[in-house]
């Protein structure tokens, strides 16, 4: 049967997702949930770069798939400068005023498509007057960029371009050639990198780490394929939480989280509102050794002002009771003292022994809808909760705590068109509760979701694309 589309439905836009710059971390922002989403993947390589130059060091030889160009340049395979590998192409020019360089071949590339050209060159302090990076088809040259801003005289420099093949023309070469000034001159090429896409990616040939040939080596294309995590060892991912102003904490669901073969997932309900928090993921071998660390920043979105729903009850154990609720009273905050107080015999002064002061606990009023009665009876009762509200909201800082005495549900009137109903409890803050081994909990989604959704394990599988998809529903 086939799908009918509604042109006037409104069309789903995907969450938008944060990554680290190195691509092993990822965060998408729950709104209906005020959560993260947190995904580490340290197995998929962070680009899918594909090197399209057929021999783009000359680590074998010189002839196969690059050519020189220029009759008064000559080319030679050399050992005494590179910078990828052991080997680099020399060119010594021998005219003043003359023109010489090397042509790669590549994978050819059709009309429409962007061509990123970039390699390693050295050239000397003087005698080079121009430096320029050429497109080609066969031994026509569709486009030059003049790249000797960008080299460094005396030290090996990356040079790079791009350029988008026009209309029935296509690429099938690219070029490095340099001018000569008044004198003969030699310079040095190596590591040629051409691609395709908006983006360049950093350097692959076959014979780098993580990298292999499609084909024949040094006479094929070559892509990454591996990270440099070495996933295989990977055990764990520790994931940190730095509030502002305030040092790192362990996220609940990955601390730390299972992560075999470099993925895993975590959930976050506890990070301050309306405020930029920094994730940093950290992988853990079996061995017990760590991994190198990788970051991101992202801030969950706060009840704007003037919204009545203004303040977030979260269960730390069951997530999907959380709910956003009407504060009715203003809440008058009060910091208990700690104090033994003696009289001195022949003093007119007392002696005092204190401590800090308790954290201020405060008693709120909230007004619901009939039909979040009963869910807030149950998130009143379901163990520690976090009490959360936009920033500046100094009346009613964030807090954990545990509803002792709770008066309601008191019918109000004031919400629905069946009346609200009012809960009162006193929040007596606490510490945070331990992190340590906690597990993956996510609102709206958990085991019992699963086995209703879906009646056998093979439609499970048929719908997700891996464990870590299963464990966020579809999100990472």
């Amino acid at each position: 049967m086939p799908l009918i589309v509604d042109p006037s439905a409104p069309q789903v836009t995907p969450p938008e997702r944060v990554t680290s710059p190195e691509g092993w971390l990822s965060a998408v922002v729950d709104e209906q949930w005020s959560g993260v989403v947190l995904s580490y993947d340290g197995a998929t390589p962070p680009d899918t770069a594909r090197n399209l130059a057929l021999n783009p060091s000359f680590e074998q030889t010189l002839t196969t798939e690059t050519t020189g160009y220029g009759t008064t340049s000559t080319r030679s395979r050399v050992s005494a400068e590179s910078h990828v590998g052991g080997y680099s192409v020399q060119h010594a020019i021998s005219m003043a005023g003359a023109q010489g360089g090397t042509n790669w071949n590549i994978e050819p590339v059709a009309a429409g498509q962007v061509v990123q050209f970039g390699v390693w060159v050295k050239i000397p302090t003087t005698g080079v007057t121009d430096l320029e990076l050429w497109w080609r088809n066969q031994t026509t040259t569709l486009a030059t960029a003049s790249v000797i801003a960008q080299a460094q005289p005396g030290a090996w420099a990356h040079v790079s371009g791009s350029y988008t093949v026009p209309a029935g023309q296509s690429i099938d070469r690219v070029s490095a050639v340099a001018t000569a000034g008044p004198s003969p001159v030699t310079w040095w090429a190596d590591a040629a990198m051409a691609e395709t896409g908006p983006v360049a990616h950093p350097y692959v040939d076959g014979d780098q780490p993580g990298c292999v040939w499609d084909g024949t080596p040094n006479a094929s294309t070559s892509r990454r394929v591996t990270t440099a995590l070495d996933p295989a060892r990977i055990r764990k991912v520790r994931i940190l939480r730095t509030d502002p102003g305030s040092a790192p904490v362990p996220v609940r669901s990955a601390d730390p989280a299972w992560a075999i073969g470099g993925r895993g997932t975590a959930y976050d309900h506890e990070m301050p509102l309306g405020v930029p928090v920094i994730y940093t993921a950290t992988p853990v071998y079996a061995d017990g050794s760590t991994g190198p660390a990788t970051s991101l920043a992202v801030t969950v979105p706060a009840p704007e002002p003037g919204q009545d729903r203004d303040l977030w009850l979260k269960s730390i154990d069951q997530p999907s009771l959380s709910l956003r609720v009407m504060l009715v009273e203003r809440p008058e905050p009060s910091s208990a003292g700690r104090q033994d107080v003696a009289d001195v015999p022949g003093s007119p002064y007392r002696v005092v022994a204190y401590d800090e002061h308790a954290a201020e606990s405060y008693t709120v009023t909230i007004d619901v809808p009939p039909e979040q009665v009963d869910q807030v009876r149950k998130l009143l009762r379901s163990g520690v909760l976090l009490a959360q509200t936009r920033p500046g909201y100094v009346i009613t800082p964030d807090a954990y705590h545990v509803p002792a005495d709770i008066t309601g549900p008191t019918p109000t009137g004031r919400l629905g068109s069946s009346e609200g109903y009012q809960f009162s409890w006193a929040i007596e803050p606490v510490g945070r509760p331990a992190t340590a081994d906690a597990p993956m909990r996510m609102p709206g989604w958990s085991w019992d979701k699963v086995a209703a959704r879906f009646a056998t394990w093979d439609a499970v599988a048929a719908s997700y694309s891996s464990w870590a998809s299963l464990s966020t529903n579809g999100i990472t």
